[in-house]
């Protein structure tokens, strides 16, 4: 798992019901490290002190492989849309890309 490329994924903080719909291009376990400066590792940092046990694996899940861009902007925001993850800040721009309301 921690090697796919060209998915969709979730982030879940175990703590609470905060979540983080994206995608990737690079292998998965490049773009779990990344998180750690971005929404997902400010919110554990801000709101649970948890800092220095990121980035944590287990808080993210692939939710679908993917063959090209078209598809990961289509199941990102398919997905965005059911599961309303309270981290994606950008939803606005999802449906910019798409010329979907």
């Amino acid at each position: 798992m921690v090697n796919n490329q060209r998915v969709v994924f979730l982030f879940q903080c175990d703590l609470c019901d905060a979540s983080y719909v994206g995608y990737t291009a690079r292998q998965f376990h490049q773009r779990v490290a990344e998180h750690k400066r971005s929404a997902t590792g400010r919110y554990l940092t801000s709101e649970h002190n948890r800092n220095n046990a990121f980035p944590t694996h287990h808080l993210f899940k692939i939710l679908k492989k993917c063959k090209n861009k078209w598809d990961w902007l289509v199941y990102e925001m398919l997905f965005i849309k059911d599961i309303k993850p309270s981290l994606n800040t950008k939803s606005d721009s999802i449906r910019a890309k798409l010329y979907i309301n």
